[in-house]
């Protein structure tokens, strides 16, 4: 998807409106309500996954704050690969329905990692479609996301020889 370093896979993804601002790639689904935002970034040699949430945090705002007894799910997660993720999923209820999360934040030697799925179900049946979308997006999306290395994201050149011209 676009220039960024991470790559994952949107099920109906005409459907969805991908931007990639300056740090964040932002892709909206304005039919579910759902949002999805992620970024990787460079960080201390020795960063902590807390240290990342932290900064997560600050560059975006709208990152849910998780209450305890909002969780649903709390685990170590597997994706992408290399990163100390944690994955936190939860739901609460908002004025009309309930809304879910999914947040994972991650670190590896010199880099961070932070995804960030929102959803909003208004009505009957909400609790078990925001349960839906919360399980599609974690394991479809979110477990197969992948952050490519500097080698594959660099602009490969061929080089071009010029053949030697003698000397006037």
């Amino acid at each position: 998807m676009l220039e960024f370093p991470i790559e994952f896979e949107l099920p109906e993804k005409e459907s969805w409106l991908v931007t990639d601002g300056p740090t964040w790639l932002v892709a909206e689904h304005a039919a579910t309500s759902s949002r999805l935002a992620l970024r990787t970034w460079r960080a201390n040699r020795l960063v902590r996954r807390a240290d990342c949430e932290a900064q997560a945090r600050l560059a975006r705002p709208a990152i849910p704050v998780v209450h305890d007894e909002g969780v649903v799910d709390r685990r170590a997660f597997a994706a992408p690969a290399g990163f100390d993720t944690e994955l936190v999923v939860g739901v609460e209820p908002n004025g009309k329905g309930i809304s879910g999360y999914a947040i994972a934040i991650g670190s590896r030697v010199g880099q961070c990692y932070a995804a960030v799925f929102t959803t909003a179900v208004d009505g009957g049946g909400a609790d078990e479609e925001v349960a839906a979308r919360l399980g599609s997006m974690v394991d479809r999306v979110l477990s197969g996301v992948r952050v490519r290395s500097v080698d594959e994201r660099a602009v490969r050149r061929r080089l071009q020889v010029v053949p030697n011209h003698p000397a006037r």
